[in-house]
């Protein structure tokens, strides 16, 4: 600390108890003394202490996971200090200005990670479309191209709370047909107080009116429309018609906006995958 002329060492109140040594050391060698500064414990949320063996401590493992370096810095300045006002977006020029260590809170603070994806999520929807291409690159397969993530982004935009969480949202794109028909079952295919046989029908009907919307025309409004139609004149809720759809299209029954998804598939492979779903449901009907 000498050699490196340290003025300042802030660190964990565990260290509280052997600093007076350390002052007789820094006296003892003739050497200035700093200025000590003690803070609380980070903590798990047991109350216990953080630590490398039992908690995730490493920067690094947050940045793979997708975590924005600025979302963590935002947070771990709130971690036992608070601005004493409702604001709870920093820059790291803001903190810097405004944070003071006299204002740092004696109790230890939690670590909370529903905390962290919350913030990471609305740094992640500040960015522009662009610039969240650019951080999106790592995390998603390299088959999507450019032009390709930069198309989906305001689908999955909303539901990212990490980076990471793209590679799963976008896979159905660059899928082939057979690897998304071989993630579900026919059961996943029907709605809660449907069967198979109706389920069919209905997506079927769906199919045709993909069939007959010109290549020119398949944009995401005028299929919702032409489906949410649909649905009305068989008389079905639009969520049970959407739902064997949504599965067909990305073989999961969890996705970005069915519509949009199906505008950046386009129509042959939306036809093609609907083709794979209505054969997995004839093997239902037909037994």
């Amino acid at each position: 600390d000498a050699a490196m002329r340290i003025t300042h060492v802030v660190r964990g109140e565990d260290h509280l108890s052997n600093t007076p040594l350390h002052v007789l050391l820094f006296r003892a060698l003739g050497h200035d003394v700093p200025v000590f500064a003690h803070i609380p414990l980070i903590l798990n949320p047991d109350r216990t202490k953080m630590s490398k063996r039992r908690s995730q401590t490493a920067i690094r493992a947050y940045r793979e996971e997708g975590y924005l370096p600025e979302a963590m810095v935002n947070f771990l300045a709130f971690l036992g200090w608070s601005p004493g006002t409702e604001e709870e977006i920093f820059a790291l020029k803001t903190l810097a200005e405004r944070f003071e260590i006299e204002h740092v809170h004696k109790a230890g603070a939690v670590f909370d990670k529903d905390r962290l994806d919350y913030l990471n999520g609305v740094y992640i929807r500040s960015l522009t479309d662009e610039q969240l291409a650019v951080r999106l690159r790592a995390f998603v397969p390299e088959a999507l191209d450019d032009r390709g993530l930069l198309a989906v982004i305001p689908l999955i935009k909303e539901r990212m709370v990490r980076l990471a969480d793209a590679g799963e949202l976008v896979a159905f794109l660059v899928e082939a047909d057979a690897e998304v028909a071989s993630r579900y079952g026919p059961d996943e295919l029907v709605p809660p107080k449907a069967d198979a046989a109706a389920t069919a029908m209905a997506l079927a009907r769906a199919r045709g009116e993909l069939e007959g919307t010109a290549a020119e025309d398949f944009a995401a409004g005028e299929l919702e429309a032409r489906c949410r139609a649909a649905a009305q004149a068989l008389g079905w809720k639009a969520g049970d018609f959407f739902r064997p759809l949504r599965v067909a299209i990305t073989g999961r029954t969890v996705s970005p906006p069915l519509f949009g998804s199906m505008e950046l598939l386009g129509r042959e492979r939306c036809l093609a995958r609907i083709d794979a779903a209505l054969a997995k449901l004839a093997t239902v009907v037909a037994a």
